[in-house]
């Protein structure tokens, strides 16, 4: 099976590396930029901050409280430094329950989810600025400029 994720971004490189653990999956990772993870740099003043160790549904307002509770229930703040750990990067928490790299550098970061991508059932497409999606019989097919 193919599966094609839209989007060279943090969570489109967690979404890739999370299909690849399906049995016989071939990941497509398309990429606009000639790089992925580009805007991680800028997270957290360069320091990207991966979570809070005192997230909680409670402390989300807006229109949808319910899917920030059901998101928080399925991935907390400990599964998701689980997660980077399992990557290799190693990280460090302040006082405030921030979570940021121990290298105190997004570059860090960014550079754990490319190397992870480097995986044989996962190519990724860099500048492929997708146009259109269109639904056929067997799937979808992804138009690019």
């Amino acid at each position: 099976m193919v599966i094609g994720i839209i989007g060279g971004g943090a969570s489109g490189m967690a979404a890739a590396l999370s299909a690849a653990e399906k049995e016989d999956a071939q990941v497509v990772l398309l990429e606009r930029q000639a790089r992925v993870g580009r805007k991680l740099l800028a997270t957290g003043n360069g320091r990207c901050n991966l979570t809070n160790l005192h997230a909680a549904a409670g402390g989300y307002h807006g229109n949808a409280p319910e899917f920030a509770r059901h998101v928080i229930d399925a991935f907390p703040p400990e599964k998701t430094l689980d997660w980077f750990r399992s990557l290799g990067l190693l990280t460090v928490a302040e006082d405030s329950g921030r979570v940021y790299p121990y290298s105190d550098q997004a570059n860090s970061v960014a550079d754990v989810l490319r190397f992870a991508l480097e995986k044989p059932n996962i190519q990724v497409k860099l500048g492929f600025e997708v146009e259109k999606v269109k639904k056929t019989a067997s799937g979808f097919l992804v138009q690019s400029r």
